[in-house]
């Protein structure tokens, strides 16, 4: 999707289901319509060979395109690339299927936006503001994400299933019961049976996951967030084994995870708050909507970027290219077999 990281978290995450609040889901535009094209530049000065020319000045020096592009093209060069090239696959694959957002639509993308980032409209936008910031997600990029999204969600919508099973885990991760949990991450079982020997020898379990754990969650001493018995954010076999501890303290063995093996500790239980699924049935619903568009979305997006293998003629742009292409296909999992 090339979504930045904290965006791509912000519309991973389950939806609040209780909100009061409901932002109508995009529909789909009927006419053709291409990515929305950069603003055009300001006169910039330029030299006599034509090249871009100077950009920035400060105190007695110059600073020039020329300059200034090796740099960029090796910080962000391909992000870039892949930006514009998934662009123009979706505008290829918008006019095939008759797809094109318009304002309204990319309107409804940014509001999807902010209503997971936070029920309070202002503080949605403060948000987004830092995040945008952090993000280098200025007016050109903003724009051309939200068109992407647009585009996206439209060529999945047909695909998109809404089961009750899934309703009822939605409410569930947003409404009932929910169990806290310190875990600790390691790559092997062997790296388990270690972990569970040194809390065996009565080693503090946050100890432990700080030194051992491969969680983001060992700078915490190895909490997590609180998770309902049917939370679809958490893999099954996680839930299933914190939920089978009868109470407090107690440790689960070793659970297989894609990455590795995970022990979990019960820490406490926090009480359902009562509402009803048919209360919020259209909220659930629109979570898991939402939630299995964004899945397929990625998806897609991945797939249609899979086989590119564009013909860099910027030096800078090519490194930044084949070093972040060879990155992946070295910590890519291994194939199935």
């Amino acid at each position: 999707m090339l979504l930045s990281a904290a965006l791509a978290a912000v519309v991973a995450a389950p939806m609040p289901v209780g909100a009061a609040d409901q932002v109508p889901a995009p529909e789909a535009p009927a006419v053709p319509s291409a990515p929305p094209a950069p603003p055009a530049a300001p006169g910039a000065p330029r030299d006599a060979q034509g090249a871009a020319g100077i950009v920035a000045i400060w105190q007695q020096s110059t600073v020039t395109w020329d300059r200034l592009r090796p740099v960029i093209g090796e910080l962000a060069g391909n992000v870039a690339l892949r930006e514009v090239l998934l662009d123009e696959l979706l505008a290829e694959r918008a006019r095939q299927r008759g797809i094109a957002p318009d304002e309204a639509a990319l309107e409804r993308e940014q509001a999807t936006l902010l209503e997971f980032l936070d029920p309070d409209p202002v503080r949605a936008r403060t948000l987004l503001g830092e995040i945008r910031a952090r993000q280098g997600l200025g007016p050109v990029r903003w724009r051309s994400l939200l068109w992407r999204n647009a585009v996206l969600r439209a060529l999945v919508a047909a695909d998109v299933r809404v089961e009750e099973p899934q309703v009822v885990a939605a409410h569930d991760a947003a409404h009932g019961a929910k169990r806290r949990a310190r875990v600790i991450a390691v790559p092997d079982l062997r790296g388990a049976q270690r972990a569970q020997e040194r809390l065996a020898a009565g080693e503090p379990f946050e100890a432990v996951a700080a030194d051992a754990s491969t969680d983001p969650s060992a700078a915490r001493g190895g909490l997590v967030t609180p998770m309902s018995r049917l939370d679809p954010g958490v893999p099954a076999a996680v839930r299933e084994a914190l939920w089978a501890l009868a109470k407090p303290g107690e440790l689960s063995p070793p659970v297989l995870i894609p990455t590795g093996y995970l022990l979990v500790r019960f820490e406490g239980e926090d009480p359902g708050d009562g509402i009803a699924l048919e209360a919020v049935r259209a909220r659930a619903e629109r979570s898991v909507r939402l939630a299995q568009e964004r899945a397929r979305m990625d998806a897609l997006a991945a797939d249609l970027l899979r086989g590119v293998r564009p013909t860099i003629f910027d030096e800078s742009l090519a490194d930044s290219w084949n070093r972040v292409t060879t990155e992946a296909t070295r910590s890519a999992p291994p194939p199935p077999g």
